[in-house]
Parts: structure tokens; sequence; C-alpha cells
């Protein structure tokens, strides 16, 4: 989502949506849908009953396709079905495709993210039949209903969700809300999510193959962050090579200057905290869904970079905003890094990492026993989260550098899918400048430095 109209902040899907830029074939969506779709998208779609005796003539000619004005990787479609017998509303579905085009095999894994919402939501279900807890440890998300493999139906893999009613916040400020109190009573929620998140037993629930297996204690095998700088700069050489339309010296400058980034980061990556979770991979606050009316995260979207690794690195994720400017000054993405905070509600930096802790403890409360074979037995540290934020921040930074790159690259062949990616594509060089200062400004603990590249 790139725009910062106040309307758009309430959740007013009319404003959210544009025309659709990516088409789809709607009728051959129809007919897999009347055809192929499990029970709980037919229930919802043709009532009770169960799967339909209509044809897909009778459901194309129902519904409505628009396109969300966010999505810089995966087209996301609302399909609005509409004079439907059994209900008195429009039906709304999510629809999120890959995009035609992909530069690395990794990328865009859409069948990862529809796997861990499945797996997310027998964990909630798990604890609403558990007696009710002090501390709410579920975590929020849309009800997955259908994930289609066949890449004949759309052109790519494709999979429908649950449409969500409520505020999304473009613009970190939040404008929109009333109260100093419920700003702050909002960004906390967040942290609470994002802390339930770390805590999922994983293991539990379907997700022991979710990414790479390397724990905290063992240090004989390579940290998250390790390997997420190997993986990374293997895509940023394949973008590279498929980058179209552009100076190939000024390519070479943006590679040359992602690889000087991984080099630094590389020295101190086997001695970071690295502790072992669950991870979102693009925590933030535009990827949440608030409550139409309350300060409380009611889903979190955008699950595609979600693996198994270092929590801290979600946690400077929703850090990245405090370096960013605000959607004013022409990024085309909302920060709070020209902002006075004081007397907004919203919390600082250290007010973040310290939240997060403290709630982190309390997801963890009554897991412990279960947990130690894994480095996420051990509590959230505020002096060491303090402490490593700046390499963390510096590698969420490198990460999106890479995430740029490839809009960029996408918008050099015409498969873009995000309305705003000529404008955040214009922003790497300042991204990896940026990304530079943060490394120079705030280092890491001295270590003995290694690197692996």
């Amino acid at each position: 989502m790139t725009s910062d109209d106040a309307s758009s902040r309430r959740g007013d899907d009319t404003v959210r949506t544009t025309p659709v830029r990516n088409p789809i074939n709607i009728e051959s969506l129809s007919t897999w849908i009347v055809n192929h779709s499990p029970p709980v998208l037919q229930s919802l779609i043709f009532g009770v009953d169960g799967r339909s005796t209509q044809d897909r003539h009778w459901l194309q000619e129902r519904m409505q396709v628009k396109q969300f004005g966010f999505g810089q990787s995966n087209p996301t479609y609302l399909l609005i079905i509409t004079n439907l017998p059994h209900r008195n509303d429009a039906l709304k579905v999510v629809l999120r495709r890959k995009p035609n085009k992909i530069a690395h095999p990794s990328s865009h894994a859409l069948h990862r993210e529809f796997r861990v919402l499945e797996s997310l939501l027998r964990y909630n279900k798990q604890l609403e039949q558990q007696q009710q807890q002090a501390f709410d440890k579920s975590v929020p998300i849309p009800t997955p209903y259908a994930y289609c493999k066949d890449e004949t139906i759309l052109g790519a893999e494709f999979y429908l969700m649950e449409f969500v009613q409520g505020r999304i916040f473009v613009d970190p400020r939040m404008t929109s809300i009333g109260s100093e109190e419920e700003r702050t009573e909002a960004f906390k929620d967040a942290l609470r999510v994002m802390a339930n998140i770390h805590n999922v037993p994983w293991w539990l629930i379907g997700l022991e193959k979710h990414g790479g297996r390397a724990s905290g204690k063992d240090k004989t095998n390579p940290t998250y962050i390790e390997r997420q700088l190997q993986r990374l700069l293997q895509i940023t050489s394949k973008q590279s090579q498929l980058m179209k339309g552009s100076d190939k010296h000024d390519v070479k400058k943006v590679e040359k200057s992602i690889r000087q980034i991984a080099q630094v980061l590389s020295q101190h990556a086997s001695q970071c905290p690295n502790p072992f979770g669950l991870l979102h991979g693009d925590f933030k606050i535009d990827n949440l869904i608030f409550h139409p009316t309350e300060p409380r995260v009611i889903a979190v979207l955008d699950w595609e970079l979600s693996t198994m690794g270092d929590g801290y690195c979600d946690l400077a994720n929703f850090c990245m905003m405090y370096f960013m400017p605000s959607i004013e000054k022409g990024w085309g993405v909302a920060g709070l890094g020209d902002m006075k905070l004081e007397g907004t509600g919203i919390l600082t930096r250290p007010e973040v990492i310290s939240s997060y802790c403290q709630y982190h403890d309390k997801a963890r409360q009554g897991n412990e026993h279960l947990t130690t074979r894994t480095n996420a037995s051990r509590a959230a540290d505020y002096n060491e989260a303090m402490a490593w934020a700046g390499f963390y921040l510096s590698f969420l930074f490198f990460k999106n550098c890479v995430i740029v790159q490839g809009v960029a690259q996408r918008a050099s062949i015409g498969v873009a899918s995000s309305a705003g990616a000529s404008k955040v594509a214009g922003l790497l060089p300042e991204m990896t400048r940026l990304t530079k200062h943060i490394l120079k400004e705030f280092p890491p603990p001295k270590t003995q430095l290694k690197s692996n590249l």
C-alpha cells in the first residue's frame, strides 16, 4: 500500500484497491473454484450443502476483481462475490499469486506462506481449547482457504484466504488514532504479537521443516544471518543479470555496494545472539490489521518470508521505521526518522526493544520445558538486544536493499506487482547509503572477526 490517504488507514477496501494492473483469468479461476476448491471455500460461496451444483458461469457472473495497491512481490487481489442466495452481504476473499517471472527459486514462496498460516490456524485452535491463559499467546491471522499449485489456472501458483476488515496503518504515525494512549497500546500490542510468534512451539504444529534447523547453541552450524547472507548474495547476482533497460555500469555499481555491506556483516554474523524460533520475516506496522475501533492487532499479513531463525531480525525489521523519513519526503514508504516522538504516544526505539523483551518473557512462560533443545528457551535480553541492535538493523536494511533491487528488476521487465513499484525501485542508492551509515554509527559489539563470504 502506498497511499497516505486517511480513509485508507480506516480499512476502506474501495480506497486500498486499484484497477487491476496484472490481469487474471476470471473464467479459469471460477472453473477451478467450482471443480477443485476444498469444502471450506465451497461452503462459503455455495452454502452449507457443500460442493456446488452451479457451473463456472454462475460464479463468474457474480465475481468482481480488484487489485490491492500494496504487494511489491506477489500480486494480491480482492475477490468480491455478490448475489449469493445464502448471504445478505457480499463475500470478500483475498487472492495472492506468484508473479509470472521470478529471479530465484526461493523467492515468492507462497506455498510456505500458506503452510505457516495453516499451522498457525491449528495452533490458535489448540489455544482456544485450553483453559483461559492470563496472557494471550495466540497469533492472529486471516483464515487460509485453498492453495492451487496448477500454474495453468492463472499462470502461476496462488492461494485464497479470508479478507479481514480492519485498519491498516500505512503511516506508522497512526494519525487517525485520536489519543496518545491508544497509539501506545497499538504499538505495544504489535510487539505482543511479535513475541508470540517467536514463542510458537513450531515442532508441535507441523513446522518442523519450515526453514533451516541451525540452533543458536550449536556453533558448528552457521547462524541464521550467515545463511541469509549467502542466499541474498545469490539473489542479487541473479537480479542484476535479469535487469533490463538500465545502465550496466549502474547495475554493477549497486551490486558491488551490496556485496561490500554483506562482507562487513559476515565478519560478525557467527557471533550474533541467534535466538531460534519462528520468524514472520517482514514484521512491520503496515503488515498488521488492527481492529476497526480498538488498538489491538486482529491479523498479521504477508508471511511470504517466514522461516525458522533469529527473532531479533523481526524486531529490527519493526525498528527500521525509526530511520526512514516520513511519507511526505517522497520515498514511497513511511517512517518516523524525522519526527519528534514526545507527546505522540509512539514508543521510542529503546521502548520498543524493552516492551518486546517483556512480552517475550510472558509468552514463553509455561513453555520453557518444551524448548530446551533450542536457543529459544532463553528469554530475550534487553541489554543484549540493545548492544546488537545496530548489527541487526544493518542486516535488515541490507536485506531490503536486495528486495528493492528485485522490485527494480521486475519493473525493468514490466512485471512489477505494486502500483508504486517504480518509486520504490528508485530508492536503491539511498537505501545502500543508509545501510552503510547505520553500520558505522551503531557497530556490533567487538567480536573475533570472521567472514565466510
